[in-house]
């Protein structure tokens, strides 16, 4: 509604006219006119029997009174009339009013009596939501019950906005609490008048629900929150939550204004945003939103389109702001129960063959790895091992188990309830453990339902509960204690009271395996939980170092009999008495010692001045080598403090050269005469090697040759590497894969090309053009000798 209507249309409107155009706009504005707890209209308490026209309320308070005026009277004595009023209340009640309204229906004139500021216009009359801002910042109040990492995050991405960067990302932890880290950002950027409507997106039902919840909790005395319908209704809140999937459906999102929205926060941003539903964000950011993706997943060649999509042009790619696994697990500065519960992995090996199983680029065919994996015998020791080496009891505990297909998932289930049943002494086809060993997939009527229960948190007492009422009701619901999942377990799932995971699923995927063992990590006050056991049954903790940067202790890894008959010799030779060793005539031996050869006279003992003999004939040649390598150490070391105090990727070249870094030195420092100094920069930083961007350069000249696109340069280029990891692949296969979703979906790629065929095609070209140049190469090495 427009408050003004032009002077033909104001004409002859009274007081009482003014009233009722006020009350549409507040009704507008989200204003509940019928909570006579947060506005009254012919206030006349505590005015010594005069009348306001309407007071606004806080706590049971007057805290702030608006006049209004029929068009064409003065607004600021209209002002001072409401500031009578105003001192009449604090002399009666002894409480301050501070601020005063006065309305013609047309605008607003606003004074803050507390600040002791003069009357401002003001177009429109503050939400609910600014309104509660001024008497109580839900930032501040919010501020003080964050961790001190949280306020970093949040301090991180007000400085970036404040800077005008629209897209960003932050990589925490999963268990550090991104949800609460989002409803700060959001309170904050209010705060500073950045934000006025935010949309918080997530790629699952359930998540949406749960985000609602939360958000709620922490922001829902000031900010209206709540699923978004795409109805009128939405147009009053201040915070919508909903999927993506419900926006881009039926194209949804264009119900709302293109500028609606000034903050869209994207959960969980590795996934599901860059294929079909990548219009639904441009069309946001187009009208101006700021696109923030929380993440739990470390940026690497997986999650280069997250990198790529919530980088500014110009930006230094990856998160603004890192927290992770390691440093949630061992942070002094967060008390013992906020940090994140130790792991204990165990290992064991069964044998798991994926020859024939396709290589997606990320991961495996699914259909593929699920045939490959779903072995009776397996099934049968990963229950046995289960109850027997990392329980050690004849119930289960809280569980969470990884499969590979629905197949796969059903098998599991039947093998840990028939091990159950022979462990418990009952008939092999007892079905009472099915009521609590259950398996969920997307395809199961009631898996949501399933899955918030198990959810609940529960102790041992009730978890005995739980399996007795089981063996008692035959008709009783299920009720997991033990739930084996495809697909919708790594994600969406807050149970704290998980104990144990098992991964019965191989992966290659960084990504997924980071969301998995994520399920784990919450520590558990309710049941004393400090630690979860993560049982590797395909090898998955290979992963570990690079989530982690460390290598995880193995527990339960077999010793092989060869190593204890070698430990045990080495023991006995330990105990003989020493001789003395026999002359025996002096030779000369070369040696290589750090590539470098040495030329010394064999000796079985090492004697002080071999050692000199050693270190001198090293000395020299390896002091050329080392002051090489830290030169190219310092020049690492200046690209990653030119980037962060710049926030450019690529330092000034006269900049480098005033440090000895100009591009010949360069090209002299790594033997490299026909790099670039974005060749050497990639390289220092470990973002590429030498190989790869000759490969690339040869790419783009062929590329340009064609005439493509950046754009369709790119998604060849992707198609290439991608080949390269699976040279039999066939094109039905490529549009099942996870690289069709990385590379933003079929949609994406008709826009570039007529259709999948064509993008192949001309990937194929340029890897037989790779080939080609490799045997060139070859045959002019061969003619030179």
């Amino acid at each position: 509604m427009e408050l003004a209507k032009g002077d033909a249309d104001m004409r002859g409107i009274s007081e009482a006219d003014a009233e009722t155009l006020i009350e549409e706009h507040l009704r507008e504005r989200g204003w509940n006119l019928t909570d006579f707890t947060v506005t009254r209209k012919r206030w006349r308490e505590d005015l010594d029997g005069e009348e306001a026209d309407r007071v606004f309320l806080y706590e049971g308070q007057v805290v702030a009174i608006l006049e209004a005026k029929k068009p064409g009277k003065d607004l600021w004595a209209a002002l001072e009339q409401a500031k009578g009023y105003a001192r009449t209340y604090r002399r009666n009640t002894g409480q301050d009013v501070p601020l005063i309204f006065a309305s013609d229906g047309e605008g607003f004139v606003r004074q803050n009596l507390r600040a002791n500021t003069l009357p401002e216009r003001l177009a429109v009359f503050p939400t609910p939501a600014e309104f509660l801002e001024f008497f109580r910042p839900q930032a501040t109040e919010l501020h003080g019950t964050l961790r001190d990492y949280q306020r970093v995050a949040v301090s991180q991405v007000l400085a970036a906005a404040q800077s005008g960067r629209k897209r960003m990302y932050l990589q925490m932890a999963t268990g550090t609490g991104k949800t609460i880290t989002a409803a700060g950002i959001i309170a904050k950027l209010w705060s500073v008048g950045l934000v006025r409507r935010a949309l918080f997106l997530v790629d699952r039902d359930a998540l949406a629900a749960q985000t609602v919840r939360k958000f709620k909790t922490h922001l829902g005395d000031n900010f209206n929150i709540d699923r978004a319908t795409g109805g009128r209704d939405d147009r009053h809140r201040d915070v919508l939550v909903t999927t993506i999937q419900h926006l881009a459906v039926g194209s949804k999102y264009l119900n709302y204004p293109q500028e609606h929205f000034d903050l869209v926060i994207l959960d969980e941003c590795h996934r599901s945003y860059f294929g079909d539903w990548y219009p639904v964000l441009e069309y946001f950011a187009d009208g101006g939103a700021i696109l923030l993706g929380l993440t739990a997943t470390p940026a690497d060649k997986e999650t280069v389109n997250t990198d790529r999509f919530f980088t500014d042009p110009g930006q230094y790619r990856g998160p603004i702001y890192r927290y992770t696994i390691r440093q949630a697990e061992t942070n002094p500065e967060v008390p013992e129960w906020e940090r994140l519960a130790q792991c204990i992995h165990h290992k064991f090996h069964t044998n798991v063959d994926l020859e024939g199983v396709h290589d997606m680029g990320f991961d495996f065919e699914p259909d593929q790895l699920g045939r490959a994996v779903d072995v009776p015998e397996r099934n049968r020791l990963i229950a046995h091992t289960y109850f027997e080496d990392i329980l050690g009891t004849r119930e289960p505990v809280k569980t969470i188990v990884f499969a590979a297909s629905i197949a796969h998932a059903k098998n599991l289930r039947y093998a840990l309830i028939e091990e159950y049943n022979r462990r418990n002494n009952l008939p092999p086809n007892d079905a009472a453990a099915e009521k609590f060993i259950v398996a969920v997939h997307n395809e199961m009527p009631g898996a949501a339902g399933i899955i918030e229960e198990f959810q609940r948190v529960t102790d041992v007492a009730e978890r005995r509960a739980i399996i007795e009422q089981a063996h008692k009701d035959p008709n009783m619901a299920p009720r997991p204690i033990v739930l084996v999942g495809i697909g919708m377990l790594d994600t969406g799932i807050d149970a704290p009271d998980v104990e144990v995971l098992l991964m019965a699923r191989p992966t290659k995927s960084k990504v997924l395996y980071v969301q998995m063992k994520g399920r784990g990590t919450r520590k558990c006050r309710e049941t004393g939980k400090t630690f979860y056991k993560l049982v590797d049954f395909v090898d998955i903790t290979r992963l570990e170092p690079v989530i982690t940067n460390d290598t995880p202790g193995i527990e339960d890894e077999p010793v092989e009999q060869e190593e204890e008959d070698l430990i045990r010799q080495e023991r006995e030779r330990e105990k003989e008495p020493e001789r003395e060793p026999e002359e025996e005539p002096a030779a000369e031996q070369e040696m290589v010692i750090a590539d470098v050869p040495v030329h010394l006279v064999f000796s079985e003992t090492i004697s002080p001045a071999v050692l000199e003999e050693l270190r001198r004939q090293v000395e020299a040649q390896l002091r050329g080598g080392l002051e090489r390598e830290a030169l190219k150490q310092r020049f690492a070391q200046t690209v990653l403090c030119w980037r962060y105090l710049r926030g450019t990727p690529t330092p000034d070249h006269a900049f480098l050269s005033t440090l000895g870094f100009g591009v010949e030195a360069l090209r002299d420092l790594y033997g490299e005469p026909e790099a670039t100094l974005e060749d050497f920069v990639a390289v220092a930083t470990g973002e590429a090697d030498f190989d790869t961007l000759r490969r690339r350069r040869d790419f783009e000249k062929w590329a340009l040759d064609k005439g493509l696109s950046k754009e369709q340069r790119e998604l060849v280029f992707m198609v290439c590497d991608f080949k390269r990891a699976n040279p039999e692949i066939k094109p039905e296969q490529i549009l099942r894969s996870q690289w069709l979703q990385q590379a933003g979906g079929l949609t994406h790629i008709k826009r570039h090309f007529d259709n999948l065929d064509s993008l192949i095609g001309l990937a194929d070209e340029a890897l037989a053009l790779e080939v080609g140049t490799a045997v060139e190469r070859e045959n002019d090495h061969g003619n030179d000798t």
